[in-house]
């Protein structure tokens, strides 16, 4: 995925939101992605101080309680600084290096990882300093861990099938050369003429006139942890993020 996405939105000037933007793969398989982020990694990306409700203290909490309350071999690691259950976490690349580096990767989305011994005995482990129940040796090989979406369909050589895309082999959810419809609040359909127009009519009924244009704007990390954060709390995401809009 590139480091920066771009967007075509359709916004109403007069009341300054965003009706929908029109989006691709990369915008999409991002947006997606968001719902696979552990809570705390949720909470690490916008700052435990800043969230609302009562997530940000819980994480406070964790952060700082006593070791010596916690039981032997416990690491807060885990819960301050969970792991991506993805194989590369690709689609969320708009989020590396976001609130500080933290992880191996420079990020706090660090990438899921198992590991086994020396002797590869029938064990695995998601912590490198792990001892092996069975030879007792430290579990520090690293395994290939691949989802059951990202493994390659039987019958598909490295060619891939006939006529499938470049941007479908490289992961992700949804397919590319396909232009998809993200309405304000998220929703996401695939784009046609006819659910655009109704969308405008729904939008336009008792407003009277309304003043449409086309906006095009780029989404990097910055604007990345802004659809985050907006996304939690906010039905009205790509006005607040891309609009300015004041709540």
């Amino acid at each position: 995925m590139a480091s920066k996405i771009s967007l075509k939105l359709l916004v109403d000037n007069k009341t300054k939101k965003v009706l929908f933007a029109e989006a691709g793969k990369e915008f999409v398989d991002f947006v997606f992605g968001l719902l696979t982020l552990p809570i705390g990694a949720v909470v690490k990306l916008i700052s435990a101080g800043t969230m609302h409700g009562s997530i940000g203290r819980l994480y406070q909490s964790v952060d700082n309680i006593s070791a010596s309350y916690l039981l032997p071999n416990t690491d807060k690691k885990g819960l301050l600084q969970p792991k991506v259950l993805q194989p590369d976490g690709g689609e969320l690349l708009l989020l590396q290096g976001a609130a500080g580096s933290d992880g191996a990767d420079g990020s706090p989305l660090g990438r899921f990882r198992m590991y086994t011994c020396p002797g590869q005995c029938v064990t695995v482990a998601m912590e490198a300093r792990a001892v092996c129940p069975q030879c007792r040796q430290a579990m520090t090989t690293e395994m290939a861990f691949v989802l059951p979406s990202a493994a390659p369909k039987a019958g598909v050589g490295k060619g891939g099938a006939a006529g499938a895309s470049d941007a479908e082999e490289r992961g992700g959810y949804v397919k590319g050369l396909v232009t998809y419809m993200v309405t304000d609040g998220l929703e996401v359909t695939p784009m046609s003429a006819i659910s655009s127009i109704t969308l405008i009519n729904r939008f336009s009924i008792g407003k009277g006139d309304v003043d449409l244009a086309e906006k095009f704007v780029t989404v990097g990390m910055d604007e990345g942890l802004s659809l985050l954060k907006s996304a939690l709390r906010s039905d009205t995401v790509l006005s607040d993020v891309f609009l300015a809009r004041k709540k």
